[in-house]
């Protein structure tokens, strides 16, 4: 337990956020990404973690340069993750671990009634911290788990404080679903936190949580885009709709940021029906190294 007097933590200077993604993810604890099957969440978090590896800007956002690992139940070989990398237009210079583990790596003991690491994740994680990575990814956080009752709100809570005691001092994104009801909701809804999979349990527990979404003609009005482009594009809306501690973010559920996925899987950032180039980085960042952003627009 840890314990804190208000005379005390007043006598100091506050401290300033640590960004890990200026004006966009806090540095460190758990930050959630949701969104269906197949509407970009891997694509738009592995953009990310390559950006934060290399120290370049993502879309215009300053990052926090640190070594990235991404921890992966779905993706089948090194080749398919050299495509995804491929077609990303990922820089030669980033500095990404991937793990593909033969099995869960978190457990849930009926008996106890608690998470445990299995001897697999407790493999994984000490090369993870003896590597000295800063920036950690579950996709999907489902595929790396058994035992999870998603419509359990304690059970989920028990995970995301699991996950954050063996990752502590590690900012880490789990990827995970959303429910099938969400998705005929507005986009905002879409977004928002309490559509994901299972209820509020485990982005209760999180500091910071995302959504992913494909855009809908429905949202047209919403996002100021016609529905001609919409239907001819593949477009995915992503914001954030929970972000304790810190100031509104650049992106929310309510002001996404609307991303087009190319024919070629590329990623560009999509406004006002046209591709827009990043913009400065923010003076405010303090971080070792920003260059030009890492996709190609």
């Amino acid at each position: 337990m840890k314990k804190f007097h208000s005379s005390a933590l007043l006598a100091k200077p506050a401290k300033p956020i640590s960004y890990i993604v200026d004006r966009l993810m806090p540095a460190g604890g758990i930050l959630d990404v949701s969104g269906p099957p197949g509407e970009g969440k891997s694509t738009i978090i592995l953009s990310l973690a390559s950006s934060i590896s290399t120290g370049s800007s993502w879309f215009g956002l300053a990052v926090k340069k640190s070594k990235a690992a991404w921890i992966s139940g779905e993706s089948s070989d090194g080749d398919a993750i050299n495509r995804d990398l491929t077609r990303l237009n990922v820089s030669e210079k980033s500095d990404i671990t991937f793990f593909l583990p033969e099995r869960e790596l978190f457990k849930f003991d009926t008996r106890s009634q608690c998470w445990i690491t299995t001897t697999e994740g407790r493999a994984v994680l000490d090369e993870v911290k003896s590597a000295g990575i800063e920036f950690l990814v579950f996709d999907t956080v489902g595929s790396v788990i058994s035992g999870s009752k998603e419509i359990d709100n304690d059970q989920q809570r028990q995970l995301a404080r699991h996950i954050r005691s063996e990752t502590l001092g590690i900012t880490t994104a789990t990827l995970g679903h959303t429910n099938q009801a969400s998705a005929r909701e507005e986009i905002n809804l879409r977004l928002h936190y309490l559509s994901k999979a299972g209820g509020s349990g485990f982005p209760g527990a999180v500091r910071w949580a995302s959504g992913v979404s494909q855009v809908q003609h429905q949202d047209a009005t919403t996002l100021g885009i016609s529905e001609e482009v919409i239907g001819t594009k593949k477009l995915v809306g992503f914001g954030v709709s929970k972000h304790n501690e810190i100031p509104s973010p650049v992106w929310t559920n309510r002001r996404p940021a609307v991303f087009e996925i190319k024919p070629d899987g590329a990623l560009v950032l999509f406004k006002d029906g046209r591709e827009i180039q990043p913009v400065k980085k923010s003076k405010d960042m303090k971080c070792k190294e920003v260059r030009s952003a890492a996709c190609s627009f």
